[in-house]
């Protein structure tokens, strides 16, 4: 035999699966709370969020990033291929905490691109093909396993085998960028929340009810990320090893 399958494993792998559903839940119950609640308090300095992006970007002498609008609720981003700041109908020109601090958030990856964050540039590289085998590679995995499961020689035991390892190897660039994804998210958060700080767009109050916001928000990449190692450790599960 060439499988071991979950196994002696099933409660404990069972009880994690749960366990990170029940935290997505209140995560994202926690984010959607507080971008309501902080997005009808306008910040002290009554700067929209237009305006503390273009401070920012000069502040941290990064230039030729534009700021645009874009369709949606929360669908911020920066594009480092146009090098533009694309702000939601809910950031565009709005006042609120929430769109400071997101604006400040989306300005915070244009400042680490323009000062050659080296694990940003690990994400860019990464992005293209985490896009490519997120779609392909758990099948393949699982077509393996099927392979080594129905197998009637010894022969097709050994290609469902390396199916499988090529699916979970396929997988593994996929965990890599959640993996290298929450530090950079983190630290785009802590340079919106130092500008914030430091230019005095909000008061001290205001500053920890942002801090909370990104902070909420940057829980949702800590749950994609265990989300990912749960499924890699299944994934390596099901196919199992190799017995000599």
């Amino acid at each position: 035999m060439y499988l071991y399958n979950l196994g002696d494993y099933s409660f404990i792998f069972y009880t994690l699966a749960i366990g990170i559903m029940i935290w997505s839940l209140i995560v994202r119950g926690r984010l959607n709370r507080l971008v309501k609640k902080y997005s009808d308090v306008r910040v002290a300095s009554g700067k929209d969020a237009n305006k503390c992006v273009q401070e920012m970007l000069a502040a941290n002498e990064v230039y030729g990033v534009t700021i645009q609008a874009t369709s949606g609720e929360m669908t911020d981003n920066y594009n480092p291929k146009e090098e533009t700041i694309n702000l939601s109908e809910t950031t565009y020109g709005k006042n609120s905490i929430t769109a400071v601090a997101v604006a400040a958030h989306e300005c915070g990856h244009a400042c680490q691109a323009h000062s050659s964050m080296a694990l940003y540039k690990v994400r860019q590289i990464i992005a293209p093909i985490a896009s490519i085998t997120s779609r392909i590679s758990v099948w393949i995995a699982v077509i393996g396993v099927v392979i080594m499961y129905a197998a009637r020689t010894l022969e097709m035991s050994s290609m469902g085998y390396y199916i499988s390892t090529l699916g979970i190897v396929l997988y593994s660039v996929v965990f890599l960028f959640y993996l290298v994804t929450l530090p950079i998210e983190r630290d785009a958060s802590r340079r919106g929340l130092k500008a914030m700080k430091e230019f005095g767009w909000v008061s001290d109050d205001q500053y920890k009810a942002a801090k909370s916001v990104l902070w909420a928000a940057g829980d949702t990449y800590a749950v994609a990320l265990a989300s990912a190692a749960l499924t890699l450790l299944r994934l390596l599960l099901m196919r199992g090893r190799r017995r000599r």
